[in-house]
């Protein structure tokens, strides 16, 4: 990971509008928010993304994120072949942390997908 690599931990969620978050203490985190403006960049749909359960990875992927129809049916984000959406669902509700890295937001601010609760 680059040094523009951003860390966040907390309890993922799958809210009603179906949109995962990251809850903290900071607030809400919508990372799927975060996904969609990669995926829709002019600039770079890359992303270097770290998913872990303490010591346990569960998702570590460097790579263009792009869409496609799972075995399931769901119109799906995929990064190097590997279902991320199916690991975010799999995971819901669980106390995750997250190293993030993608030219796409741009400069070192996440904020803005951050939510009060």
């Amino acid at each position: 990971m680059k040094d523009t690599a951003k860390t966040i931990v907390g309890k993922l969620k799958y809210n009603d509008d179906g949109y995962y978050e990251i809850h903290n203490e900071r607030g809400k985190f919508n990372f799927s928010k975060l996904l969609d403006k990669v995926y829709y960049s002019p600039k770079s749909y890359y992303i270097n993304l770290c998913m872990m359960e303490g010591c346990k990875i569960i998702f570590n992927e460097d790579g263009g994120l792009y869409k496609r129809i799972d075995n399931d049916g769901i119109n799906s984000y995929y990064i190097l072949g590997d279902n991320l959406e199916e690991k975010l669902f799999n995971n819901t509700e669980k106390n995750l942390y997250f190293i993030i890295d993608t030219e796409a937001v741009g400069g070192k601010d996440y904020g803005q997908f951050y939510t009060d609760c």
